[in-house]
């Protein structure tokens, strides 16, 4: 795991004065602030949620809270994530230490999961020990999640454990980019000395094996086939 996808966030997304008034207008309402609110067409709760998504991509090293994958914003937008679902926490809506970003099938998968330790509190936590899930302005990633090869994930924890769970990251298709990652970066005949390795442990850590050894074979032939070429 590199130190830019094991990065804790120093520090939350800070509203601006605008932002800070629009949220508490919505405070301020007879039923208080509700999980709708965060679809208000407020100037300032638009802006709001945009100068959020740019910061925190930022502040992640433009990497999913969850995965640590890099997602360009280009070709896939990330989405704005309440860690703790807003549906059931409404007042902490917009939170901004609540906030982060995460791709989108990370934030599908964890969907309405309750991550909360204690789900009765009326009061954030501010230490990782209050969340059941990697809290990334609070827990270092690699406490609770090791990389194994650099490709596939290992919980070292509960916490780890869970958060691996929850967000399914044991979808093949994580493995796959990681292990496309690395081709660039790295020399072929280890990353593919590694894959082959990983292969024999892959039922414990992806969701289809058949298809990380397709994956493999894949690789290798075209491997293989290069290195006829580069002979020629």
């Amino acid at each position: 795991m590199t130190d830019k996808e094991d990065f804790i966030v120093q520090e939350p997304y800070q509203p601006t004065e605008e932002e800070k008034q629009a949220i508490k207008e919505l405070e301020n309402k007879e039923q208080g602030l509700i999980a709708d609110d965060w679809d208000s067409q407020k100037t300032h709760i638009k802006s709001f949620k945009k100068n959020l998504r740019d910061d925190m991509y930022k502040k992640q090293n433009k990497l999913c809270a969850f995965c640590r994958i890099h997602v360009p914003l280009a070709c896939v937008p990330m989405h704005r994530e309440h860690i703790v679902y807003k549906n059931k926490h409404p007042q902490w809506t917009f939170l901004p230490e609540n906030l982060c970003v995460a791709c989108p099938s990370c934030n599908e998968y964890k969907g309405t999961t309750e991550v909360l330790v204690d789900p009765q509190t009326d009061t954030y936590p501010n230490v990782g020990d209050g969340f059941k899930i990697i809290h990334p302005l609070y827990d270092r990633y690699s406490d609770h999640i090791e990389l194994l090869g650099g490709i596939l994930y290992r919980g070292k924890t509960d916490k780890g454990a869970f958060t691996i769970e929850k967000c399914h990251l044991y979808r093949v298709e994580l493995a796959e980019e990681r292990a496309d990652q690395k081709m660039y970066v790295e020399h072929k005949d280890d990353i593919i000395a590694e894959l082959v390795h990983l292969a024999t442990i892959s039922n414990h850590y992806v969701d289809d094996q058949d298809d990380f050894i397709r994956y493999i074979k894949d690789i290798v032939k075209c491997y293989k086939l290069e290195q006829v070429k580069d002979n020629m």
